[in-house]
């Protein structure tokens, strides 16, 4: 675990931790009642009409833990940092930035090199949380073993690899919030004592139950579970650059001869939603009414297999994560469906660092690459670029190209209008759908359980939560 906001090795248990401390200029909505962006560290901010100037007002009263007020010069040296690849390792998220201009204490300009659609919701993520500039240089790396930020609560005491505790800030902007006074997450690698932990009463709250707990909790007296719509989905890859995947036949097959809703029921307890798009929901989606949700329709996956140049079958390996109840499940579904196609796979279960190994490295067929694949923003741009623009990720492991599509993402990620964003997005959904690169089986909400007296949690568009609406009665 890391309270950098430059490097976050354990992922969603950092980000969750930083969204305590530190603020952004500018927040994805924390209630997830839109996917809006809205006010952070600034209050206002505005646009120039070829996107290459943003300009924000730094709230009065956004003070740093200390008592210090957050200034102009805390806001430039955060976003330098923030876009250096020598200081972040999520730099790319800072594409496009130039510089940033102060222009009185609490005004800053930043400068764009292009423009970016989605520039603001990259500063609305937490690898672009402000830092206070005077006690950082001080500290060196030190400052991330007892960081001082502007967030809703400050660091009380962190046990690695076991907990970390949080009290309210009192010098938070927003006299609402927090209404706690303070919180402290554990962290229970097992999924089955995390839920034995919850049923004690040890705990008072489970993010991401594990779907082989649902049921069971459902029928808990004291427990409550809450489902959040998130941009959270089943990511099947493809490896496009092996023999069967290269075929947009076989690839289109595969995905036809999957029962999602047998799946739906059968795995996720009906609580999953028939997807119409290679990606997760995202803003800007056309509905099923425009593009429908991919059929279970094996008649017509085997009539695309006889005009594949593999009519006959293949044999291939399936990989996903072990100890995972449900991917298990799904991995024997799967492999019975596409035995119905003359396609025989092998199942092999693996641990997460060997498959991100092979992920990354483009050694496998098929694979489940992540027990929870989920956007950073609830916007397209980070995975249509992944998936379409040739680059780092390379087509985000699947080595799919497409030089048509290519254009029509870039057209849309550099376009800042969300009218002509909206009017450019679903023509790409559809073509990617189409593409089919890779296979989404299920979007999925996020599923919480919490014990009685636990009130008003809510999470952001992509899961996070700053428990700042939250309290407990009892």
């Amino acid at each position: 675990m890391s309270l950098s906001p430059y490097a976050t090795p354990g992922g969603f248990g950092d980000t969750e931790a930083l969204n305590m401390i530190f603020e952004t200029l500018v927040r994805m909505d924390p209630t997830g009642a839109t996917q809006d962006i809205v006010p952070g560290v600034a209050d206002e901010w505005t646009v120039s009409d070829d996107g290459l100037t943003y300009t924000f007002n730094i709230r009065d009263g956004a003070t740093f833990s200390n008592g210090r007020p957050v200034t102009a010069e805390d806001v430039q040296y955060t976003l330098d940092n923030w876009s250096d690849p020598e200081v972040s390792q999520w730099a790319s998220f800072a594409r496009g930035y130039e510089s940033t201009t102060i222009v009185d204490e609490s005004t800053v300009q930043v400068n764009m090199s292009q423009p970016i659609g989605g520039f603001l919701y990259s500063l609305a993520m937490v690898t672009a949380a402000i830092l206070p500039e005077a006690e950082a240089e001080e500290a060196g790396e030190a400052f991330f073993d007892a960081p001082i930020g502007s967030g809703p609560f400050v660091l009380d005491e962190w046990v690695k690899g076991s907990s970390i505790s949080f009290s309210k800030n009192p010098e938070y902007w927003d006299e609402a919030g927090p209404l706690l006074d303070e919180i402290e997450f554990r962290f229970i690698t097992d999924d089955n004592n995390r839920v034995l932990a919850l049923r004690s009463g040890d705990v008072q709250m489970v993010d991401n139950v594990p779907w082989s707990q649902v049921e069971a909790l459902e029928g808990e007296a004291a427990v409550t579970l809450e489902e959040f719509e998130i941009p959270s989905w089943i990511l099947l890859s493809l490896n496009n650059q092996r023999g069967p995947f290269a075929d947009q036949n076989v690839r289109q097959a595969l995905s036809l001869a999957i029962d999602r809703e047998g799946v739906n029921e059968n795995i996720y307890f009906g609580k999953g939603e028939l997807p119409n798009s290679i990606l997760p929901r995202l803003r800007f989606d056309a509905g099923a009414d425009q593009i429908a949700p991919t059929p279970y329709d094996l008649e017509q996956a085997k009539a695309l297999m006889a005009e594949s140049a593999y009519p006959d079958g293949f044999e291939a390996t399936l990989e996903y994560p072990s100890g995972n109840a449900a991917f298990e499940s799904l991995a024997a579904v799967l492999q019975g469906a596409w035995a119905e196609l003359g396609v025989t796979v092998e199942l092999v279960p693996g641990d997460q660092a060997t498959l991100s190994q092979n992920f990354t490295g483009g050694e496998y067929d098929i694979m489940l690459p992540y027990s929870f694949a989920a956007s950073d923003v609830p916007i397209p741009d980070e995975f249509a670029e992944f998936y379409a623009v040739p680059g780092g990720t390379n087509g985000f492991f699947t080595w799919w190209t497409d030089p048509a599509i290519e254009e029509m993402v870039l057209e849309f990620t550099g376009t800042i209008d969300e009218e002509e964003r909206a009017a450019l997005w679903p023509p790409i959904q559809e073509a990617m759908l189409e593409a089919q690169p890779a296979i989404n089986v299920l979007n999925l909400p996020l599923v919480s359980a919490h014990r009685d007296g636990v009130c008003g949690f809510t999470t952001n568009p992509i899961s996070q939560s700053t428990f700042t609406n939250t309290w407990v009665t009892g």
